[in-house]
């Protein structure tokens, strides 16, 4: 799968996203009244868009490779993670407003950014968190910092000049599809190419090599998961690493498990462009960042 197509996959979920999103705030702000003050209703308009957006736009990593089971994973990180800065960043938000008070013109809606802000970090960081990646991490929170910031202004600007339901919405999908869309862009960036899978249930998806170890087996847990096999001992059994090293590629093959090289048995190896590798039945291509 190639990064144009990568990236199809995640502006679909941040527009998926920003649309649960969108509804659940509709939802909260019809019952306003049920209320007791403002700053409930802000840091819970926050919380449930946080909710909504986080539980979705992880999920694009699952699905443009094809290993539902990351699903699961991904909509619980993401959710939480979602819900507790979404109610953070409204908070902050809050304290900005209350602050802007004396400034007359200074628009008060402003102070609602650093909100998307905070908010789009912590969804954009949740697929590095969810693998254990630090790198992956700094990346995807890095493109969901710009994504936010500039979603953000623009949220604020369309729903500033579309009254009603109809400008929160368009704002949001606007805000939703920069964060997926950048997070996405940063994490690819941060890699030093990807495996493409040649044959198989997974023909054609694509693994970024975009943190320290990518760990290939049968188990569901692994970076990519072998289809089929023996589940019993291959939950347990790393069949090959691929980590980065001061900016080499390096394949280990895993304990007991035979890998082949451009059709050759392999040890620990530097990777090179358009490598082949063969894993316990699976053939990838190594597809360097040049």
């Amino acid at each position: 799968m190639n990064e144009s197509r990568s990236s199809l996959y995640s502006i679909l979920t941040g527009i998926a996203g920003a649309a649960a999103a969108w509804s659940g705030i509709e939802i909260i702000l019809w019952q306003t009244p049920a209320f007791p003050d403002m700053r409930i209703l802000t840091l819970s308009l926050g919380a449930v868009a946080g909710l909504l957006l986080g539980a979705v736009v992880p999920l694009a990593e699952g699905l443009r490779q094809n290993q539902p089971h990351k699903l699961p994973g991904a909509l619980l990180s993401g959710s939480l993670m979602g819900l507790v800065f979404g109610a953070l960043g409204m908070g902050v938000g809050q304290l900005i407003m209350a602050s802007l008070a004396d400034f007359a013109s200074i628009p008060p809606y402003w102070a609602r950014i650093p909100g998307w802000i905070i908010l789009g970090t912590a969804v954009g960081s949740a697929s590095g968190l969810r693998s254990g990646s630090l790198r992956r991490m700094a990346g995807g929170a890095l493109g969901g910092f710009i994504g936010a910031a500039l979603g953000g202004v623009a949220a604020e600007l369309v729903s500033g000049m579309i009254d009603g339901f109809i400008g929160r919405l368009a704002g949001l999908l606007i805000w939703g599809t920069g964060i997926a869309f950048f997070a996405d862009r940063m994490e690819s960036r941060r890699g030093r190419g990807r495996l493409t899978v040649l044959n198989g249930n997974l023909k054609g998806r694509s693994f970024p090599v975009n943190q320290k170890k990518l760990k290939v087996s049968h188990s569901k847990s692994a970076d990519l998961t072998i289809p089929g096999g023996a589940e019993g001992s291959g939950e347990k059994t790393v069949s090959a690493l691929v980590k980065l090293k001061k900016g080499r590629v390096i394949l280990e093959p895993g304990e007991n498990t035979v890998v082949e090289l451009n059709g050759e048995k392999a040890g620990v190896t530097e990777l090179r462009y358009d490598d082949v590798i063969k894993v316990d039945g699976v053939t990838m291509i190594y597809e360097a960042r040049r």
